[in-house]
């Protein structure tokens, strides 16, 4: 158990001098970023250009083809003031902050007031003494152990601040996701109604031709099963439009009615986008700060238990009025009291529980740091995947690009050979049916490249709108108005 003993006042200054000197003692600084990054990535190789490059580019709407100041840029500020996982993200980042100031209490003095008062002795005493006093008690800081608990709930309330900006990233790259399934839906939906009405109008051929006995009843049969199979399409794409607009409506806190506008066309992908260098994301993407932060909050978790180790000392000081009225007399005596002294404490024995609480939190940084290596891991992974996706969706959208430029050549010679009686109604319907397809093939990659580089954007640490102004703070502490209202 803890050995307890007060110190006299005479020797108070030499023991404050004492404690001066030896606080000097503590090493506090916290771990370099190049340090951590080096003992998280330790034996493992990072190239110092992406493996797949990229040319220029800066995000912004336009950089996917949207108007700068258009639909796309007004949802995702809609998303950003009403999402719901952005208000509990906001949340726990005040929470974090809140926290963080607790963590420093312990460096301030405590002041208490007291009082009794008490018409008979106390039990056991001679002699009852009432009366008031305020008493002021502080743990000097020796070894730096409350430091070291203020410097991890600062790292910890940098790692909250970092996730919630990565929430607001994370939270623009899903509105520009949906907005884009939103769009193809409606753009798919339109192909399909007029896939359906194209292959209604070749059943109407057919039937025609039948009653002039130029085919056959199974001519009739087959095309009458495609007007249904084009009709089932139709419904599915309906289905896919109201589903992608409800999973709209819910990122941008709306209720999910299905009633959102997604009538504007998929634009053309712009320009490669600049890549940057692999450590660039060190500092750029909010993940991998607060991954960084969390294990420089372990690391001060850690030195706080080393501390909690050794001695306290703590200082008294004070000041009361009491009145002293002895047992059996009629006389009391009444005086200022201003009491000083210093009070030792020392864990001789506690079943292990500080040096237990200290091997658990040397593990919690050992977790946290294989956590920041797996986060650094898994971003240059997504960069990568990100880039290599863009080149093969450009070459795809370059293929199918040709195809289409063929299909309406095809469709336009056709329209040509009809006048001149080589084609009729039924071959120019049948082109155009293979437009479509071609047209509709063309959209989906189209769209899936955009969400590709939506991807490639957030996996950068690209902002999808201004990042919000923090309240001016101290230096050292917080914010005093936590987070910023999402």
């Amino acid at each position: 158990m803890p050995a307890r003993c007060p110190i006299a006042p005479r020797v108070l200054a030499t023991v404050c001098s004492a404690m001066v000197l030896m606080a000097g003692c503590a090493n506090l600084d916290p771990p370099a970023k190049d340090a951590l990054y080096q003992q998280a990535m330790a034996g493992t190789q990072v190239p110092a250009q992406w493996v797949a490059s990229a040319q220029t580019a800066a995000f912004a709407p336009q950089w996917a083809g949207f108007p700068e100041h258009g639909t796309l840029q007004s949802l995702i500020d809609e998303a950003l003031g009403n999402n719901l996982d952005l208000r509990v993200a906001a949340s726990r980042m005040q929470q974090a902050a809140h926290q963080a100031r607790l963590a420093g209490a312990d460096l301030l003095p405590t002041v208490g007031l007291g009082a009794r008062t008490a018409t008979d002795p106390t039990p056991g005493s001679a002699f009852s003494a009432n009366g008031y006093a305020v008493l002021m008690n502080w743990e000097i800081d020796l070894w730096g152990r409350a430091r070291a608990e203020k410097m991890a709930g600062e790292a910890g309330y940098r790692s909250a601040e970092a996730d919630y900006a990565y929430a607001r990233q994370s939270i623009g790259a899903l509105t520009a996701r949906s907005w884009l399934a939103a769009l193809e839906a409606s753009g798919q939906l339109a192909l399909a109604q007029e896939l359906e009405n194209t292959t209604g109008k070749q059943l109407s051929l057919i039937q025609y031709r039948r009653r002039i006995g130029k085919v056959s009843e199974m001519d009739v049969a087959h095309w009458t099963e495609q007007v249904a199979a084009a009709a089932d399409v139709v419904g599915q794409r309906e289905q896919a439009r109201a589903q992608a607009l409800r999973a709209l409506e819910l990122i941008l806190g709306r209720y999910p009615a299905g009633a959102a506008q997604a009538d504007e066309p998929i634009p053309d992908a712009p320009a490669p986008v600049a890549a940057g260098l692999p450590l660039d994301l060190l500092d750029r993407r909010p993940d991998l700060v607060a991954a960084r932060e969390r294990l420089v909050s372990a690391y001060f978790g850690a030195e706080e238990a080393k501390a909690a180790r050794l001695p306290a000392i703590a200082i008294f000081a004070g000041a009361g009025r009491f009145t002293k009225d002895y047992s059996g007399l009629a006389t009391s005596m009444q005086s200022w009291v201003f009491p000083v002294g210093a009070a030792l404490t020392w864990p001789l024995f506690d079943a292990g529980r500080r040096q237990i609480t200290l091997e658990l939190r040397t593990e919690q940084q050992r977790e946290a740091l294989a956590l920041y290596a797996r986060a650094i891991l898994i971003a240059m992974s997504e960069v990568e995947n990100g880039l290599t996706g863009e080149q093969q969706l450009a070459l795809r959208e370059r293929a199918i690009q040709r195809q289409f430029s063929e299909s309406s050549r095809a469709l336009e010679l056709a329209l040509v050979q009809r006048q001149i009686g080589q084609f009729d109604d039924f071959d120019v319907l049948q082109r155009k049916r293979d437009l479509l397809r071609v047209q509709s093939d063309l959209m989906r990659v189209r769209a899936q490249r955009l969400v590709q580089r939506v991807n490639l954007h957030l996996a950068l640490g690209g902002h999808f709108a201004p990042e919000p102004q923090a309240a001016p703070a101290v230096a050292g502490q917080p914010p005093a108005g936590g987070a910023p209202a999402p």
